[in-house]
């Protein structure tokens, strides 16, 4: 994930399961806080003092076969994408979304303002798509950098037939960008937002609301291993 002098960091859960690495990451992050301890009004901010603020995402690629009009340099349509979980509007929280393909295609690097964030193209190979996720300029915040790995081909062990092939081959990630210590601006802005709904796309029937209970499950233990952690070296700084 993306961490800096101790306001913002990731947390993930990767095809399904959130391993300690996520944990790992956040301690880093907060050990780094504890030793920038940036002041109230960094960035010219004033910051809301042991807070956290997380919003969810999702993030991957969905493609299709073509079948019939499959050629040698085009057997797949697909589409990289960046969602809530709920299909909601991130717009308030986000300022663009930049996906790097791979230098290949024309135009590589494309930009997206506003929601639905996502790049079709036609292709035939898979590679590993960057994604930079830009907030709002209040939020005083780095950009974070995602990666989703571009999944044409199903598992041998899912393809039953002919008609398996025409169903899309999904390959989604699930992200909480946290907000340590947030501007109090962005704090207030994006906790009094009212959600809605972002404007459909062909993606939306085909990915639905996104049930993460398991996954959510391991990172709000994860989260407490971390939250201990970090008063630990609070206490020992204090010291």
């Amino acid at each position: 994930g993306s961490g800096g002098s101790g306001s913002s960091s990731s947390r993930s859960s990767k095809g399904g399961a959130a391993g300690t690495e996520g944990v790992e990451e956040a301690t880093e992050a907060a050990e780094a806080a504890a030793e920038a301890a940036p002041d109230e009004t960094a960035g010219g901010r004033k910051r809301k003092r042991d807070t956290e603020l997380v919003i969810p995402l999702c993030f991957g690629t969905c493609a299709y076969w073509l079948g019939k009009k499959a050629d040698e340099y085009h057997s797949h349509k697909w589409t990289v994408y960046l969602r809530g979980p709920e299909h909601e509007d991130l717009s308030h929280a986000i300022q663009k979304v930049v996906f790097n393909l791979h230098p290949s295609f024309k135009e590589p690097v494309r930009v997206l303002e506003l929601p639905p964030y996502e790049v079709t193209e036609t292709g035939w190979g898979e590679f590993e798509i960057g994604i930079t996720v830009h907030f709002t300029e209040d939020a005083g915040e780095k950009p974070l950098d995602l990666f989703a790995a571009l999944k044409l081909y199903p598992e041998a062990d899912q393809v039953s037939g002919p008609a398996q092939m025409k169903k899309p081959v999904v390959k989604e990630k699930y992200e909480e960008a946290v907000f340590n210590d947030p501007c109090e601006e962005f704090y207030k802005r994006i906790t009094a937002h009212k959600m809605k709904a972002a404007p459909e796309s062909e993606l939306t029937a085909v990915l639905g609301p996104r049930d993460d209970r398991d996954e959510l499950l391991r990172i709000v233990t994860a989260r407490r291993v971390v939250a201990e952690r970090i008063a630990v070296l609070k206490q020992q700084l204090e010291a």
